[in-house]
């Protein structure tokens, strides 16, 4: 009926017109003194026409009506698929159509050039920065001195930060590497452990992990990057002699929790946002507010969820739910 009802309102003017049209050759057969059965039988033939015709119109704006109504929900471009104009102004507007589609392809094109441009600049850049960074491990495991152990700590974080710029060109792609398999997450876990083996023993931090049997659907690489993300930030703002856990639950719920600083009641519901650093990173001056930020990103392109828990001065608490996912192994 709504859809009768604006047909109507489409062609209210040729109504009209047919009315007024009947209604003046009403009037001037009455002055003439005409009988006036020479008036409805020529208006009632004319009405069953125009019926006629008015169905045949309603169904073609129909059938118009649709036609839209199912470009509308595709993602690609309409204008080739428009229906046949039944005008100039209609031909007119689709002419504009086609021309902002055009234009709006040539933008997408020259955007994803430049962020594969980009993407690869970084590929290239990373792949090129760890050369150097591997002489330099190299040079300072000659001799076991304090300041050798300090320089190496500190190169092991220029790594970090080398891994998550390229993690950040890649995870802002419309798609990206994923391979989703089922893995061993204690291998992954203990992965992630060994590589930061070298920080806790600096630190003086107390690792707690008892291993687990779970199997999870996920990929690897992204999922490595979260948790050693996650056990980055755990170590940042855990001082000398606290501990860190890592533990998986039935619900294949991996927790990594901390005896840190903690994350002040009105900073946790931002602490995934792009670029907050909270109380602690002002206080720190050195978070760039785009660790948690990539993690969450990934999460989500994984499909699991991540959340947090803190109390401020007794630690915090990252959760990363592994039973859901939108995915089947491949």
């Amino acid at each position: 009926m709504k859809l009768l009802f604006q047909y109507i309102c489409k062609v209210k003017k040729v109504i009209i017109w047919a009315v007024l049209c009947s209604v003046c050759f009403a009037v001037i057969f009455a002055l003439y003194g005409i009988t006036m059965a020479a008036v409805w039988y020529p208006l009632l033939l004319c009405a069953l026409v125009s019926v006629g015709f008015f169905l045949w119109g309603f169904l073609d704006f129909r059938r118009k009506h649709r036609i839209l109504e199912s470009l509308k929900k595709g993602k690609e471009g309409v204008g080739d698929a428009l229906p046949a104009p039944e005008g100039v102004l209609e031909e007119d507007y689709q002419d504009l159509v086609r021309r902002e589609e055009s234009l709006r392809r040539r933008e997408k094109e020259h955007g994803e050039n430049a962020r594969q441009d980009m993407e690869d600049y970084y590929a290239t850049w990373v792949h090129q920065i760890k050369a150097p960074i591997a002489v330099m491990r190299v040079l300072l495991q000659q001799d076991d001195t304090q300041e050798n152990q300090e320089l190496k700590a500190e190169l092991f974080r220029i790594e970090q930060y080398v891994e998550m710029a390229l993690c950040y060109v890649r995870l802002g792609a419309d798609a990206s590497d994923l391979v989703i398999q089922e893995y061993s997450l204690d291998d992954i876990i203990r992965k992630a452990v060994r590589k930061f083996a070298g920080q806790f023993i600096r630190r003086k931090i107390r690792l707690v992990y008892e291993g687990t049997d779970e199997k999870v659907l996920t990929d690897e690489k992204w999922l490595s990057f979260i948790l050693e993300q996650l056990l980055s930030n755990a170590v940042k703002y855990t001082a000398p002699g606290g501990s860190i856990t890592i533990t998986v639950d039935e619900k294949k719920r991996m927790s990594v929790s901390d005896t840190g600083i903690g994350i002040a009641p009105e900073d946790l519901p931002r602490i995934f946002e792009k670029g907050y650093t909270g109380y602690n990173g002002r206080l720190d001056k050195k978070s760039t507010g785009i660790g948690l930020y990539l993690c969450r990103t990934a999460a989500d392109r994984l499909g699991h969820r991540l959340s947090a828990e803190s109390v401020l001065g007794e630690g915090s608490r990252f959760t990363v739910e592994l039973d859901s996912y939108p995915f089947q192994a491949e």
